[in-house]
C-alpha cells in the first residue's frame, strides 16, 4: 500500500510493511519517469520503483527533492537511494545498483527553420552550440566528445534556461529524448512540431536509467530489487506504465528517417 503525502515543497509516499526492511528513496521531477500530480509522486519509474518494493517486500518512503540534495542525501544516509539517474563512470563505485529502469533515446534537435545544420558525427557537434543544465550527465558527455565549455556548449544553473536560449535561437542544439521532449517543450510553450530531431546521441553514461542505492545497503536488498525488476521485464509488466504515461505514436514529421523516428516515436529501453 502507498500513501501520498505533502510537506512544504517534498512528496512522500510510503509502502506500508510492518517489521520490512525500511529504504528511502529520492528522485527529482523529471517527467514522464517522475513528477508530482495531484499532490502525488508518480510517473514510470515511480510506479515501477513501487512495484519493486512491494515484491521485495521492502518498506520504501519516496521523496522528491532539487537534484543535488537528493543525490547528496542518498550519499550520506545508509539504507537510501535515488532513482532515474544515470550510471556514469565516476558514479559506478559510489553506489550499488539496480536497473536498467526505463529511460529514451537522447537526441539533439535543432529548430525547424535551421536547415544549415547538418550533423552527422559527434565531430560535427564542433560546428555548433548546446546549452545543458549545470552538472546534468550531458555535461559530461559532451566534454567526452572534446567539446569546449564555454564554446561548443554553456551550462546553466537557472531552471530551463537552455531551452528559453534555444527557443530564442541562440542555441543551434537542444538535447533531449524521445520521451522527455515533449515535457521538456511545454515549460518554454514549445512543441514537438516545432523542433526537428538531426543526430542520435549515443555514450556509455547513456545506457538507461537506474536506481542507486547507498553503498552501506544491505547486499540482500539490492539482490531482491534487481530479482523483482528482471522478473516484472520477463512478465511483460514494463510496457504497461510506459504506456500509462507516454502516448503511442506521440508526433508526426515531415522526416521518415530512422533519426526522426527514433528521437520523436523511439520505443522505451530497459
Amino acid at each position: 500500500m502507498f500513501k501520498h503525502l505533502p510537506i512544504v515543497s517534498l512528496f512522500t509516499a510510503s509502502s506500508v510493511m510492518a517489521s520490512a526492511e525500511q529504504l528511502t528513496l529520492y528522485t527529482e521531477v523529471f517527467p514522464p519517469y517522475n513528477f508530482v500530480e495531484h499532490n502525488q509522486l508518480t510517473g514510470i519509474n515511480t510506479k515501477i520503483m513501487e512495484s519493486l518494493c512491494e515484491r521485495a517486500k521492502l518498506s520504501c518512503t519516496f521523496s522528491v527533492l532539487p537534484w543535488k540534495r537528493a543525490m547528496s542525501l542518498t550519499l550520506a544516509q545508509p539504507n537510501a537511494g535515488i532513482y532515474s539517474t544515470s550510471r556514469t563512470a565516476k558514479r559506478e563505485t559510489q553506489f550499488y545498483w539496480v536497473g536498467p529502469l526505463v529511460s529514451g533515446h537522447s537526441c539533439f534537435y535543432r529548430l525547424n527553420d535551421r536547415n544549415d545544420i547538418k550533423v552527422t558525427s559527434t565531430q560535427s557537434l564542433q560546428n555548433y552550440t548546446i546549452g545543458v543544465s549545470r552538472g546534468d550527465v550531458y555535461q559530461t558527455v559532451l566534454a567526452d566528445f572534446n567539446l569546449t565549455e564555454g564554446q561548443q556548449f554553456l551550462t546553466y544553473s537557472k531552471k530551463f534556461e537552455e531551452l528559453k536560449m534555444f527557443k530564442q535561437g541562440k542555441h543551434d542544439l537542444l538535447i533531449g529524448s524521445s520521451l522527455t521532449l515533449s515535457t521538456q517543450l511545454m515549460n518554454v510553450g514549445m512543441s514537438p512540431d516545432q523542433v526537428t530531431p538531426v543526430f542520435e546521441l549515443k555514450h556509455p553514461a547513456l545506457v538507461g536509467n537506474y536506481l542507486a542505492l547507498n553503498k552501506n545497503t544491505s547486499p540482500e536488498v539490492v539482490t531482491k530489487l534487481q530479482h523483482a525488476l528482471d522478473t516484472m521485464k520477463q512478465e511483460n509488466l514494463i510496457d504497461p506504465f510506459v504506456d500509462q504515461f507516454v502516448e503511442e505514436d506521440r508526433h508526426s514529421h515531415g522526416e521518415a528517417s530512422k533519426v526522426s523516428e527514433q528521437c520523436l516515436n523511439g520505443s522505451a529501453i530497459y
